[in-house]
């Protein structure tokens, strides 16, 4: 197992790191960087390896945090062992939180990006070749326009307006009919699909929408959950509690809302499912009857509030989520 300490402690030698709010996002992107490289192994890293992993990063988290909380005294000697119970900090939960995501999406500073840079250059280096050393370094694919692959052909006329990306609306939104792409390269990393850590007493396989923080996690095993970035339509601002996948379709077609055809963003009739269709390449209804979980022709408005629609993902995310849901899958919303 890794010695986390010196790692963090480098990261902590920043001028920011006096502030516990640096810290904690230092922490948390540190966490997320240790669950989504062991996941990422093949073959897969034992959840006991996790777990040791994890403990010793949070071993080392609650060392430099007793050596922060003593301005007044010194600073510990780096070498020297800390004795956890010798500490003027008894509750780390408010500046090292251990269950879920931060408060609000945290954003990194050009500095904090050096920390986190330091704990993950070290861990990728270090942190897991105990497990993989005989494995085959796999590098990170590209994204891929999966949904936009495997879309079905669109009429003539309908590709003559999918080359532009022109805004139609105030929050972002494209016209119906034109063609945002499959994913949205330029979106901060914090909305990209990626597993994290993430503790809850909901069951594997249950979706919960953080409508605050725009996120979208699917349960795994081990405290580990898929996140995806999404966007919030006007349709489901009120949308609250527990409900469940009622239905599911590919590439679904859309008629456009009256509110749309008054505002002139869209003709009045039924768009065949395609390229620049608003529901995108696939579509979860809930079983309110109005609610849904869909792909988006306008992938640079996840991580926002839009007027129209409901909970929206890019198409590359809402493909892949639709690959590992069934119906009847419980969907809680906070």
């Amino acid at each position: 197992m890794v010695d986390y300490y010196p790692i963090l402690a480098r990261a902590m030698s920043a001028p920011e790191a006096r502030d516990p709010q640096w810290r904690r996002g230092v922490y948390e992107r540190a966490r997320q960087m240790l669950v989504t490289q062991l996941l990422a192994r093949r073959p897969a890293t034992p959840p006991a390896a996790i777990a040791a992993e994890q403990s010793g990063l949070d071993a080392a988290i609650r060392r430099i945090e007793a050596e922060m909380s003593r301005p007044a005294r010194g600073a510990m000697p780096r070498d020297e062992p800390v004795d956890d119970a010798d500490g003027d900090i008894s509750d780390l939960s408010s500046i090292v939180p251990e269950r879920g995501p931060l408060a609000t999406p945290f954003r990194l500073s050009g500095v904090s990006l050096v920390a986190v840079a330091i704990v993950a250059a070290a861990i990728s280096a270090g942190g897991y070749m105990f497990w993989v050393q005989h494995a085959h370094k796999a590098s990170p694919a590209p994204v891929k326009n999966v949904a936009s692959a495997a879309a079905p052909q669109v009429p003539i006329a309908a590709a003559k307006i999918a080359t532009p990306k022109p805004a139609t609306t105030k929050d972002g939104d494209l016209a119906a009919g034109i063609d945002g792409g499959a994913a949205d390269n330029d979106l901060p990393y914090v909305f990209r699909r990626q597993p994290t850590f993430y503790r809850t007493l909901q069951p594997v396989g249950t979706i919960i929408i953080d409508k605050l923080q725009h996120f979208l996690y699917l349960i795994q095993p081990n405290n580990v959950a898929l996140r995806y970035g999404i966007g919030l339509g006007g349709q489901c601002t009120e949308l609250a509690g527990l409900r469940h996948v009622a239905g599911k379709a590919e590439w679904p077609s859309w008629q456009a809302t009256p509110d749309m055809i008054e505002r002139k963003l869209a003709k009045p009739g039924t768009l065949a499912g395609g390229a620049g269709n608003p529901l995108g390449a696939r579509v979860m209804e809930l079983d309110d009857g109005k609610s849904r979980i869909n792909g988006t022709n306008a992938p640079a408005t996840v991580g926002t509030n839009v007027i129209f629609g409901c909970v929206r993902l890019g198409n590359d995310d809402v493909v892949d989520l639709y690959g590992r849901v069934q119906n009847g899958t419980p969907v809680v919303v906070n």
